[in-house]
C-alpha cells in the first residue's frame, strides 16, 4: 500500500474523479472539463506542474532517481536560495525561496546570480515557528529588496508570501497586501494539511478568488490521516484534479523523505518516504 501510493505522485496518476465533499459541482465540473484540454506533458515527458519539496539535508543520494527518463518531476525546492550541489547538478530546476527576512539586502545578487526567472517568497510568515514576519515589516521589505527584482531582472516571476492554511494565514495575507499596494506578485503559492479533498478544494478556490484569481502554486500540502489507504486515494484525486485546472500552474507534495526515515516507525505516508522502492515508484521508476 505504501508502495503504490508513492509511485501516485512521481508518475502520472490512475484517472480518478474527485471524491465528494464541499467543493461547489460547478467548481468540479469545470475543473473536470477543463482536465481534459490541459496539457501538463513537456517534450521531455515531465509533468510541468509537478515538483518536489525536499526538506532533508542527508537524503542525497535519493534526488538522483529523480532525474530518470521515466521521472515526471519537473521542477523543485528546499526553502532555500542558492541550491546545494547535488540539487544544482541534478538536471532539474530549482526554484529559489527568501524563506524570511534574514540576508535579503543580499537577494537581488543572489536571484541575478543563479540566472532564475522565478522566485518564491516568505514562508509562512504568519507562524511563529516558520519566518514569523510581521505583515507590515514583510510589506516594507517587500517594496525595498523584492518589487524593484521587476526592473533589474525584466520577466521575473515572484510569488506572494506562502501562509499556513490555519487560523493566522487567510488574515495575514489580507493584512499583507493591505499595507502593501504597490507589491505585485505574479503567483499566490499556498499550503494545505488536513484531511479529505473537499476541504483541500475549498480552500484552493478561496484562496484563488479572494486574492486576485491570480495563478496558483500548492507548494506545501499533505492529507493528516493515518489511515494509508485514504493518503493514497488523496493523493490519485488530487494529482488528476490539479493538472485538469488552468490556475493550478505548479504542485509539490510535502514532502521528499527516502533514505533519512526521519520519522518515527509509526509515521504514515503523510510523511512520505520510508524506502527507496516507495521513491521509485513515486518517480515512475521502476
Amino acid at each position: 500500500m505504501l508502495i503504490y501510493l508513492f509511485v501516485c505522485f512521481l508518475s502520472h496518476p490512475v484517472t480518478a474523479s474527485p471524491a465528494s465533499g464541499s467543493v461547489s459541482s460547478s467548481a468540479t465540473s469545470s475543473a473536470t472539463s477543463s482536465s481534459a484540454a490541459s496539457t501538463t506533458t513537456s517534450s521531455t515527458g515531465k509533468n510541468t506542474k509537478r515538483g518536489l519539496s525536499y526538506p532533508s539535508t542527508d537524503n542525497i543520494p535519493d534526488i538522483l532517481n529523480v532525474n530518470q527518463t521515466n521521472s515526471v518531476i519537473s521542477w523543485q525546492y528546499d526553502w532555500g536560495l542558492t541550491p546545494p550541489t547535488n540539487l544544482a547538478q541534478s538536471g532539474i530546476e530549482y526554484v529559489p525561496m527568501q524563506w524570511g527576512s534574514g540576508g535579503i539586502e543580499n537577494l537581488g545578487a543572489a536571484v541575478k546570480a543563479q540566472g532564475t526567472n522565478v522566485l518564491l517568497t516568505f514562508n509562512e510568515p504568519d507562524f511563529n515557528q516558520q519566518s514569523n514576519i510581521d505583515p507590515n515589516i514583510a510589506a516594507q521589505l517587500w517594496m525595498q529588496y523584492i518589487e524593484p527584482l521587476r526592473t533589474d531582472i525584466p520577466g521575473i516571476k515572484i510569488g506572494a508570501p506562502a501562509v499556513s492554511s490555519g487560523g493566522t494565514g487567510f488574515p495575514w495575507l489580507t493584512t499583507f497586501f493591505s499595507a502593501c499596494g504597490n507589491c505585485s506578485f505574479d503567483f499566490l503559492p499556498i499550503h494545505w494539511y488536513g484531511e479529505g479533498t473537499g476541504g483541500f478544494y475549498d480552500y484552493l478556490y478561496q484562496m484563488y478568488g479572494e486574492f486576485g484569481n491570480k495563478t496558483i502554486w500548492v507548494t506545501e500540502y499533505a492529507d493528516t490521516s493515518l489511515n494509508d489507504t485514504e493518503v493514497m486515494d488523496f493523493i490519485n484525486q488530487t494529482t488528476v484534479f490539479m493538472d485538469g485546472l488552468d490556475f493550478v500552474e505548479r504542485y509539490a507534495w510535502f514532502g521528499y523523505f527516502v533514505s533519512s526515515r526521519r520519522f518515527s516507525p509509526g509515521a504514515t505516508l503523510t510523511n512520505i518516504l520510508v524506502s527507496i522502492t516507495e521513491t521509485r515508484k513515486w518517480l515512475r521508476v521502476q
